[in-house]
């Protein structure tokens, strides 16, 4: 079938909606100023006129009529004619269709013109009319009258009629009456026969009344007398075979000034003509495409494609037919596609809008209104075509541009001037919400003004609903915004964003027709959103990021991660023995761009390298978790979309309704969980300090960027935690033989303590980091296994009671007697350990400074754990526990590890749970303040390990 083209490169308007010199009072007709030749070009000329006349059913009827009546052919009905319809229904441009056949019947027969004319006549045009007049609301005041050219002073609807058919011959037969204001009772119709064939139009005859009202004549009024004549010249009329008389009245008396004596005037004039006339309405509603297009347009179609608005008609109905449960059940049949073809090039859907919808305002002018706001709308995207990027087969709802100043008066005047505010904020322009949207979606949506139309579209329709219910639905919406050739789901993805973004949007659910949208007045919960998130544009919510990361950090870990963590570490943070991840506030950001990493890498290496006001020993065991400029910019916006929120809840719950109120618990929800899954995307930077060489000199801040993040900040961790020890291998779980030959650890004559070893493991940044220092030990029972190493167990070196190699052992970090040896072959080839030199006695302290490896006659002892078994033993030789109490010298500490806690870890225990009671005084004549660094250290040590330390003033 080919592309189709933009209406602009197909259909021509006139030339003046082309050249933008529009003047808006070319559709307000006014009988009156055509007499005195005051009235726009488009209505002084017979030819202009009815070239940009659309002759339809009612304007032909009237015409023809009145043609063959003024030929003496007509019926009585033919020749007492009123126009009844409602504001704007063509009534006045048919009486001045009607003025210029009377008056240039010769020119228009001659003209290409009237060839309209001359089909709807059969050729017949009206001879010689003798006389034409027009009587409008303007043309004689009821309080003052008017004065002629030549003198005359006339007061009365008589008095004008008579002089405008005859001069002042005629007047002269009804002067008496004019001047008294009294009803001329059966003189008119000499008159009539006298100027006869004659046309008399009378327009806005119900306004004069209302001013006549006021005007007394004896114990009547001129209003009265006015409507008595209307009977005097429907009689006189009715018996003179070629006079013509065609009055206009309204659709009701309430257009009709808001007086009673108005409505009564009305209601008087509608039952004199209805009693011998023949009513017709100058535009059918089904009529106004071709009204339209007739008046706005010079041609429609290429001459050498004139059936180009069929063409576009099938492709879009087509369209609409594949869509068939997404639209309007009408639409999708093919009696739509006519519709389309006579609107070409608009929509239906637009032209019905106006003139169903805003036609209901009673001071709407239907058809000269929506020829205003049509031609205003043409003319704009006439006037940007060239750097237009919207797709526009047809002109459609999505395209209107309210701010033109045209359409912007039009919805002051009749909807009030509160739908500015709503335009600007929700609608039109770069800067409403609808305009942000498609710049943040770019491509089509910018382009294309996806959400920009939509809500063109939703304003559209937003008043004169039927049965009062405003609004588009969603099927609407549909054939007000799609077009040929772009993607069809535009419309839905757009809709959901501008009921969450738009101020004044308003929904409501329409059973199965879906929702209802349209715009009010009265903010929305939107517009409450977002006063608040105004108010709070400027925090940057520190504190209750910190809050939600401690929270969240303190929820149970996942199963294989040692580490602790603790969030927004101090300067002075205390030692910290095992692993542990320390989460950086958000003020320390991490810039993907590079501006504020060194910030970021200094406080890293400060906090690795001092303890409060002295040096750090345990430095290998602190890793950093810092957020990235962009993911904690999006971490601020969920707060602040949550704070606004519960700003509203605390503030406005009372005055939200019920549907409000569900929806405000909804979207609080939703954000308070965005707040909490946006702080994994926030936080994908991990950091350790590095030394670039053995020994710790030269210290390196190591980075590791996150690809991914989890939903949960505690799955997050656990997802961090896989990628450090398995992708990265900063921490290991064992240490394998190759990292303890490089380390150092596998002897070839020295002799190590194992406790130290473990201990440079946890303090030196020049070794791998570890889980826990359990990967160290196991590494060197593995080691050991291997015969790579052996393990001596002694008070020294010199005084080893036990050493293993080429055997399983179960090692204790914490152990003080435990010695990593040269590897060497077991005299007894494996299996237990070979006995060294040992020793037994008591230590300092009064606790005994080793086991016995090899036992009495009762017991058998395991080396690798130490746990005693009965041998042929009494029940009442069983041990079930023990508990050990009492006071240890400060240093004698360490033995108690050694002694005890080591030793009954390597049993086979239920239960181990150790105490501990700090009794601190100081000395006479010594103070201490609460502000004092190693106090202070001390309170977060405790906090950090759950125990209490409770200060005696």
């Amino acid at each position: 079938m080919g592309e189709l083209k933009p209406w602009y490169a197909v259909a021509i308007p006139h030339e003046d909606i082309r050249e933008g010199r529009l003047a808006e009072a070319v559709f307000a007709a006014n009988l009156w100023a055509v007499v005195q030749g005051t009235a726009p070009e488009v209505y002084l000329d017979p030819e202009e006129f009815f070239r940009k006349t659309y002759l339809t059913t009612g304007l032909s009827t009237v015409l023809s009529r009145v043609a063959g009546a003024l030929r003496g052919d007509g019926e009585t009905g033919d020749r007492i004619i009123s126009l009844q319809t409602a504001f704007g229904g063509g009534k006045t441009h048919t009486l001045v269709a009607l003025w210029h056949l009377a008056k240039y019947a010769d020119r228009l027969k001659a003209s290409p013109q009237g060839e309209g004319l001359r089909q709807i006549t059969g050729g017949r045009f009206p001879e010689k009319v003798k006389g034409v007049a027009v009587f409008t609301n303007q043309t004689c005041d009821a309080t003052q009258g008017r004065r002629t050219p030549d003198g005359v002073h006339l007061k009365t609807l008589w008095g004008e009629l008579a002089f405008q058919l005859g001069g002042k011959t005629l007047y002269e037969r009804v002067r008496a009456n004019d001047e008294s204001q009294r009803v001329p009772q059966g003189i008119f119709v000499e008159v009539l026969w006298a100027a006869s064939p004659c046309l008399i139009l009378l327009d806005e005859l119900a306004d004069y009344c209302v001013g006549a009202a006021a005007v007394p004549v004896g114990d009547t009024s001129l209003a009265d007398q006015t409507i008595s004549f209307i009977q005097q010249l429907t009689e006189a009329v009715q018996q003179v075979p070629d006079a013509v008389v065609v009055a206009t009245l309204p659709a009701s008396k309430y257009e009709v000034a808001q007086s009673e004596k108005g409505q009564e005037a009305f209601v008087t004039l509608e039952k004199r003509f209805q009693r011998l006339g023949a009513d017709v309405k100058p535009v059918a509603d089904e009529e106004i495409y071709e009204v339209v297009r007739a008046r706005l347009f010079e041609s429609i179609a290429p001459e050498n494609e004139p059936d180009y608005p069929k063409k576009v008609a099938q492709v879009y109905q087509g369209m609409y037919a594949v869509h068939s449960g997404e639209v309007p059940s009408e639409a999708a049949k093919n009696t739509y596609r006519e519709y389309i073809e006579r609107a070409y090039p608009f929509h239906p859907l637009l032209i019905d809008a106006l003139y169903t919808r805003w036609g209901s305002h009673p001071d709407f002018q239907r058809t000269r209104g929506v020829l205003r706001l049509l031609a205003n709308i043409v003319g704009d995207l006439w006037k940007h075509r060239q750097g237009n990027t919207q797709t526009q087969h047809l002109i459609q709802p999505c395209h209107i541009r309210w701010s033109v100043d045209a359409l912007q008066a039009a919805l002051t005047r009749f909807w009030g001037p509160a739908y500015q505010s709503v335009a600007a904020a929700d609608v039109t322009g770069e800067r409403s919400n609808a305009g942000i949207f498609d710049e943040e979606r770019s491509g089509d949506y910018r382009s294309e003004a996806i959400a920009q139309g939509l809500a063109s579209a939703i304003l559209l329709g937003s008043f004169g609903g039927q049965g009062g219910r405003s609004g588009f639905g969603a099927k609407d919406l549909k054939l007000a915004c799609s077009r040929y050739g772009l993607n069809w789901n535009y419309t839905d993805g757009a809709l959901l964003e501008l009921e969450n973004r738009c101020f004044y949007l308003h929904t409501i659910a329409a059973g199965s027709l879906g929702k209802r949208y349209w715009f009010g007045t009265k903010p929305t919960l939107n517009k409450l959103v977002v006063q608040y998130r105004q108010q709070i544009a400027k925090e940057n919510f520190e504190e209750e990021i910190l809050e939600d990361l401690r929270a969240e950090s303190q929820k149970s870990a996942l199963a294989g991660a040692t580490w602790r963590v603790i969030v927004n570490p101090a300067e002075d943070l205390p030692e910290q023995k095992s692993l542990t991840l320390l989460v950086l506030p958000p003020s320390l950001a991490w810039d993907e761009n590079g501006g504020a990493r060194e910030t970021v890498r200094e406080r890293v290496k400060s906090i690795s390298a001092r303890c409060g006001g002295k040096e750090r020993i345990y430095r290998n065991t602190l890793l950093f978790l810092a957020g990235t400029t962009r993911g904690l910019t999006k971490l601020r916006q969920a707060h602040r979309e949550r704070a606004a929120l519960e700003g509203v809840r605390a503030d406005y719950w009372e005055q939200l309704d019920e549907e409000q109120r569900e929806d405000l618990k909804k979207r609080l929800e939703a954000a308070r969980r965005a707040a909490l899954e946006t702080l994994g995307p926030a936080y994908t930077v991990a950091l350790r300090v590095r030394a670039e060489a053995a020994g710790g000199q030269g210290q390196e801040v190591d980075v590791c960027t996150l690809s991914d993040a989890r939903r949960s900040f505690q799955e997050h961790l656990g997802y961090l935690w896989t990628v450090l020890v398995e992708d990265e291998e900063w921490i290991l779980r064992r240490i394998g033989s190759v990292t303890l030959d490089n380390t150092g650890l596998i002897p070839k004559q020295d002799t190590l303590r194992l406790k130290d070893a473990v201990e440079a493991f946890l303090r030196f940044t020049d070794k791998p980091m570890v889980a826990a220092k359990e990967a160290v030990t196991a590494g060197l029972a593995q080691a050991c296994l291997d015969g790579l190493v052996g393990i001596g167990r002694g008070g020294s070196p010199s005084a080893l009671q036990v050493r293993y190699c080429r055997q399983a052992v179960s090692l204790d970090p914490s152990e003080d007697g435990l010695w990593i040896i040269p590897a060497f072959i077991p005299e007894s080839g494996g299996g237990a350990g070979d006995s060294g030199t040992a020793t037994t006695g008591v230590g300092a302290g009064g606790l005994p400074s080793t086991f016995q490896e090899t036992g009495g006659p009762t017991t058998d002892t395991t080396p690798e754990t130490g746990v005693v078994t009965p041998k042929e033993a009494g029940a009442e030789d069983i041990v079930r526990g023990f508990v050990v109490r009492g006071a240890v010298p400060v240093e004698n500490w360490g033995e108690l590890f050694r002694c005890f806690v080591g030793p009954a870890a390597r049993m086979n225990l239920k239960k181990l749970q150790l105490g501990v009671q700090f009794e601190m005084k100081l000395s006479e004549g010594t103070t201490m303040s609460k502000n004092d660094p190693a106090l202070k250290a001390m309170k977060e040590a405790a906090q950090q390990l759950g125990l209490t330390l409770e200060i005696e003033e």
